[in-house]
């Protein structure tokens, strides 16, 4: 009888604490799983044929305020996140940085943001595209909520 009650209060610790948990991170991991999804699929030419033409081709901190189509909504297939691939888990839209110059880097986001990252020293990250979330607060130079929490490796 004893080892009853025990299992039935463990089974509902581990319950309450597994609700608790996804509660605190759902949106933390949605937006995660977002952002390794698109960084996989999302190219400097397919950002580049979203923001239109008249677009400048700088490499500078953009939004991701452009339509995406459905061939690639699909091949995120993040149907059932609370983030999509235009916004967050908070609401709020992604920050990317496109190598458009095709030298495999793009500048640091973490020095672009007003005020910079305190610490981050590394100018340029060798990758063709940065992409991150701003977080919880939507602000994109409060470091410590911002996901992914930091690009120098």
């Amino acid at each position: 009888m004893i080892v009853v009650i025990i299992a039935v209060l463990a089974w509902f610790f581990v319950g309450y604490t597994n609700e608790k948990r996804s509660i605190a991170y759902g949106p933390w991991i949605d937006t995660v799983f977002m952002i390794g999804r698109m960084r996989e699929l999302i190219t400097p030419e397919y950002v580049a044929s979203k923001i239109g033409p008249a677009s400048p081709r700088d490499e500078v901190l953009l939004r991701t305020d452009w339509q995406f189509d459905d061939a690639m909504i699909k091949k995120i297939d993040m149907r059932r996140s609370i983030a999509t691939p235009n916004k967050d888990s908070w609401g709020s839209l992604y920050y990317i940085i496109c190598d458009f110059n095709n030298d495999g880097k793009v500048p640091n986001p973490e020095l672009l943001s007003v005020p910079p990252k305190p610490g981050a020293t590394q100018r340029e990250l060798p990758v063709r595209i940065a992409l991150f979330s701003a977080g919880a607060d939507g602000d994109p130079a409060t470091w410590e909520d911002n996901q992914p929490p930091g690009f120098v490796r």
